[in-house]
């Protein structure tokens, strides 16, 4: 007799593979038992159509199990947060954006700051339950600040991780707490002050650290929130400028629409002797967004204060000058294709001995020189990845009808353009294009008249923030220009500088 040959495994198909992948199933082990749960025939070999049925039914029980998850997730969100804090959700079971958000925020980090790379589960769930019983709005689907919508830091609950996170610095016990306003914001703000403040004096823009991100420079702010609320000087910390006690004590009475390097800014302008006018105009320049060089700017600052009647127009075109002036160097281009780098046009610029006429003299030959420099003509670079912006308003048969453009200027040449047109130094800013620091747009409005253009746009790239905005001859912003910027804004996720409407 012949001996019987071993029956061999039938290896499965390509397109039994890709059912059972479709199905979000790994093995045909686990397709099978998925067939046996649901009643559907346990063989491999199939018929298209079977296989189309039990693609729709796995497809109508992931809605189905999505819909009951959602119904929970609205009802009783402090159940869901739970399950997240102890493992049994993940971020592919949940529908909520701030939940979602959650999910990532209180994972375990490898990079980032030491302090906030692992989330305390049992304080934060403490803390969290409290505020539950409390029938506080943290868990409701709401961006703080409804204008940049779903960016990381801006919901209550991630803000609620990083209090949770430095539970070390409580004073008080959360249980102690309790709301005494329906308004979010106001409660959010208590929370806090009963938290880490010993005294009732922290201002309240100090409170948006906490919903800044998970950054080096956000987690260095939150540590400097917590050292001040514990009653100690903000001079005591590690601070980018030398800090006075008068320049102190005007950083914790800073406006609360300004960031923590703002009032930092907005503390040494009024320490100085400067009015609330001219540290708004400060911050609307390049001083607002960097600390560099202090010693200088600190003796420019003080020529401001020095000439009270100077036009504070002028403060961000005589900053732009000084800049290029004294720390930007020169590009010398001595043949096609070859160009070297020459000292800054007056690296020993000093302030003495100068006076408002002779200076706004000099810049405007300076504005005057860069309509024409051709060594600004060879930079171009890419799209900064910011989505441009157009807005109608009016209508066709009123006669009012306006189109208004926001796009970004994306060469040297085209600075230099916008620079002629508008009568400013925008085309200094073609370096900081080309090295990704920065971005500059130009709004623009049609009419029945044509098409003129209302203000040119600098957007900080690691901050998304509108830090400047000037019409012809560097005038500030109008009320209705400031709405149209607020609406781009909103669109693709920046931030406005609160000083930009400042008069």
């Amino acid at each position: 007799m012949r001996p019987k040959k071993q029956a061999t495994a039938v290896e499965p198909d390509r397109e039994l593979l890709i059912h059972i992948g479709k199905l979000g199933l790994g093995s045909v082990e686990s397709y099978r038992a998925w067939c046996a749960e649901h009643g559907f025939g346990q063989k491999l070999n199939k018929h298209w159509k079977t296989r189309c049925r039990e693609r729709y039914f796995a497809a109508e029980n992931a809605a189905r199990a999505r819909l009951r998850s959602k119904k929970q997730e609205t009802r009783n969100p402090l159940a869901t947060v739970k399950d997240i804090c102890a493992g049994r959700l993940r971020e592919g079971d949940v529908t909520q954006p701030q939940l979602l958000r959650f999910c990532q925020a209180i994972q375990v980090r490898k990079k980032g700051p030491l302090n906030e790379r692992r989330v305390p589960r049992p304080e934060l769930l403490r803390l969290l339950t409290h505020l539950d019983g409390c029938r506080t709005k943290f868990f409701d689907n709401a961006p703080v600040a409804p204008r940049l919508g779903f960016i990381e830091g801006n919901t209550y609950l991630e803000a609620l991780v990083l209090v949770a996170i430095h539970a070390r610095g409580w004073l008080r016990p959360v249980e102690r707490w309790k709301p005494t306003t329906r308004n979010v914001g106001r409660q959010f703000s208590s929370l806090l002050r009963h938290l880490f403040a010993r005294y009732d004096d922290l201002p309240a823009f100090f409170d948006g650290v906490w919903f800044a991100g998970r950054g080096e420079a956000a987690a260095e702010h939150r540590r400097w929130y917590v050292h001040v609320g514990g009653g100690r000087s903000i001079r005591d910390c590690k601070l980018p400028i030398p800090c006075t006690k008068k320049m102190a004590h005007h950083f914790m009475r800073a406006p609360g629409d300004l960031s923590v390097p703002h009032a930092l800014q907005w503390g040494q302008v009024r320490a100085l002797g400067g009015d609330d006018r001219l540290a708004r105009a400060v911050l609307g320049t390049r001083l607002a967004e960097s600390f560099e060089h202090q010693a200088f700017w600190a003796t420019v600052l003080r020529w401001f204060i020095a000439h009270p009647m100077l036009d504070r127009a002028h403060i961000g075109p005589i900053v732009d000058f000084l800049h290029h002036q004294k720390f930007v160097p020169e590009r010398v281009f001595i043949a096609p294709g070859r160009r070297e780098e020459s000292p800054p046009p007056q690296p020993h610029l000093t302030m003495k001995g100068r006076t408002p006429e002779s200076l706004l003299r000099q810049v405007n030959r300076w504005h005057g020189r860069l309509a024409h420099d051709n060594s600004l003509q060879l930079r171009q670079w890419a799209p900064c990845g910011i989505e441009a912006f157009e807005f109608t308003e009016g209508a066709l048969s009123g006669g009012n009808l306006r189109v208004w453009t926001i796009r970004e200027l994306l060469g040297s040449k085209a600075l230099m353009a916008e620079g002629r047109q508008m009568k400013h130094c925008v085309a200094t800013y073609a370096s900081s294009c080309a090295r990704g620091h920065c971005s500059i747009w130009t709004m623009e409005v049609e009419s029945f008249q044509g098409t003129s253009k209302a203000l040119t746009i600098e957007v900080r790239s690691n901050t998304l923030t509108i830090c400047q905005a000037r019409g012809k001859l560097n005038r500030l912003p109008t009320e209705k220009e400031l709405g149209v910027l607020a609406r781009w804004a909103s669109c693709v996720g920046l931030k406005v500088a609160g000083y930009l409407g400042a008069r």
